[in-house]
């Protein structure tokens, strides 16, 4: 896996759709497992990396290589083997790339873990979400909290980089009740955690639930009230933000992946409903595949890859991008780079109304996010650029 270093990020993220169980607060791209390999699927991915390969300027090789879902641990090692070496085939890997899987903590044995390392992956996310029982069954979780702290053991077993994710702000969770539930995610004793606060979106079966008033969402001054909770736990047990929800104790063990997306590097999404942003002919487009299994597999036949949309970004989406993504960071974003790449520039009046109500914080053409700001940054990226 050797290979010169990239000028700029460059990552794989490989869309795997199927869920053992659909939750209540998922809006991906989901289908359930029924049983059977989806071999036919395995391989139209990998025919879609071999597609990808030919039609784009790879920007180097792969720093990240990203199994997500869904949920690839449903994948076999051998089937995860395939993916990796097809990647390495195709783009070759940078010196100590990244190559990651999300996985859920049913069925996450030592010995699971320690194939899938042995296959190639470095690095294992377990969505966790709760360490309460009563939580994980309001979440529509399949695993116990038991059953998730052996999971994150069989992944340390394994000796592979660890992360677990959780959800807070859940309907009627206090700033106590979150604190035992922080607590015990933080007696893990993990380098990385991810957590976000629970999103409700339409079309998922919280999204009726709130549409028909049975759920109600935390309100802002709790929303807000969880948030810092979160942040002063997370510095206090020496794991700071590196990110709004990303929280790692070494820059070491920041997900390099993640960090293609928000340094607005360059990446290649396969798998059914997988985005990506890519460079064909000098220009910088983003591409989607189509969603359904069948239909991306068909796509694949019909083209070579899956990707049915493409369209070209132009300079100002390419710095919307960056900005939105990149503010979301603690190091901030170059504003003298993106300007440079992009020919962008920000409304100054509204940049200094920002930095004189002490939002943000302009040093040396780096744009960072101050701690007054850091849970309003959405609202922030929208102020500064309409």
């Amino acid at each position: 896996m050797n290979g010169k270093a990239a000028i700029t990020p460059f990552g794989l993220y490989v869309h795997w759709p199927y869920c053992t169980r659909l939750c209540p607060y998922c809006d991906f791209n989901i289908y359930r497992h029924r049983g059977g390999n989806h071999d036919d699927l395995l391989h139209a991915i990998i025919k879609d990396i071999e597609g990808h390969g030919a039609r784009i300027n790879a920007p180097g090789p792969l720093h990240s290589l990203s199994l997500g879902g869904g949920t690839p641990s449903l994948l076999t090692p051998a089937q995860v083997s395939a993916l990796i070496e097809t990647a390495g085939r195709v783009f070759g890997f940078a010196d100590d790339p990244e190559i990651s899987l999300e996985a859920n903590p049913d069925a996450l044995s030592t010995q699971k873990c320690t194939d899938f390392a042995k296959a190639g992956i470095n690095r294992i996310s377990i969505g966790v979400q709760s360490l309460d029982d009563r939580n994980l069954r309001f979440l529509g979780r399949d695993h116990s909290a038991d059953e998730a702290r052996r999971a994150v053991d069989a992944a340390l077993q394994a000796h592979v980089r660890t992360s677990a994710d959780f959800i807070y702000e859940l309907p009627g969770q206090t700033p106590d009740d979150w604190s035992r539930d922080l607590d015990a995610a933080l007696t893990l004793g993990l380098d990385h955690y991810s957590f976000y606060a629970l999103t409700i979106a339409p079309g998922t079966a919280f999204g009726v639930q709130r549409a028909k008033g049975r759920l109600i969402p935390a309100d802002e001054e709790r929303a807000a009230s969880l948030f810092e909770l979160t942040q002063e736990r997370t510095k206090q047990a020496d794991l700071p933000a590196y990110e709004v929800s990303n929280h790692a104790r070494t820059p070491a063990a920041q997900s390099r992946h993640n960090l293609v997306y928000w340094q607005n590097g360059d990446w290649v999404g396969v798998g059914p409903g997988a985005h990506g942003r890519i460079n064909m002919n000098g220009q910088r487009h983003a591409t989607s595949t189509a969603l359904r299994p069948d239909d991306y597999c068909t796509a694949i036949r019909k083209t070579g890859w899956g990707v049915i949309e493409q369209s070209l970004l132009s300079g100002d989406d390419t710095a919307m991008e960056a900005l939105s993504m990149g503010l979301r960071l603690r190091g901030g974003l170059d504003l003298g780079q993106l300007n440079s790449q992009t020919g962008f520039t920000l409304d100054q009046d509204k940049l200094r109304t920002l930095i004189a109500d002490d939002y943000l914080h302009l040093g040396n053409q780096i744009l960072r996010v101050r701690q007054k700001g850091w849970a309003l940054i959405d609202a922030l990226v929208l102020e500064l650029v309409t």
